[in-house]
């Protein structure tokens, strides 16, 4: 059998979402909810800054703000099959708003509540990992598919130095 390397991607990326749900699972078994939660969002939040500093190793070398970060957030959204995706950015605002998201539907799927919160945390590492531990956004999750919004819907602002 040969895949192309488009198939591969495709397995490769619907197996990192359910990889995150599955280990999500476990633990919430193991553990209970809200300790999954706890420990899935440090994952995310450790992971996002792993990959951000990756980013900016291989991809990135001089990243500016904005244009950097949504490049950065372009490959994780395509990485995590996260799609029907818009971006608008007006002044300090950036705002992301979604239509459809592996992981959203995985979450809805399993009936364990939202991604908000790591949503939040991984944008923050990705920024930290692409721009130095101090670099600080403000992150909030608004609108969530998953409590009956249309989409779900992140806004970053950057605070003034």
């Amino acid at each position: 059998m040969h895949l192309t390397t488009e198939q591969l991607f495709e397995i490769s990326r619907l197996a990192l979402v359910r990889l995150d749900g599955a280990w999500f699972l476990a633990l919430a078994e193991k553990m209970g909810k809200d300790a999954a939660w706890d420990v899935d969002v440090a994952a995310w939040k450790r992971f996002s800054y792993v990959l951000g500093k990756m980013l900016r190793e291989r991809f990135l070398p001089d990243p500016v703000w904005p244009v950097s970060f949504l490049d950065a957030l372009e490959i994780f959204s395509t990485v995590m099959k996260i799609e029907g995706r818009s971006v608008t950015v007006a002044g300090d605002t950036i705002t992301v708003q979604v239509t459809d998201c592996e992981t959203q539907k995985a979450i809805a799927k399993a009936g364990v509540a939202d991604c908000g919160i790591a949503t939040v945390e991984t944008y923050q590492g990705l920024a930290r990992g692409l721009f130095g531990q101090d670099f600080r956004l403000i992150v909030s999750h608004t609108k969530n598919l998953n409590r009956g919004d249309a989409y779900c819907e992140v806004v970053i602002n950057r605070p003034a130095a």
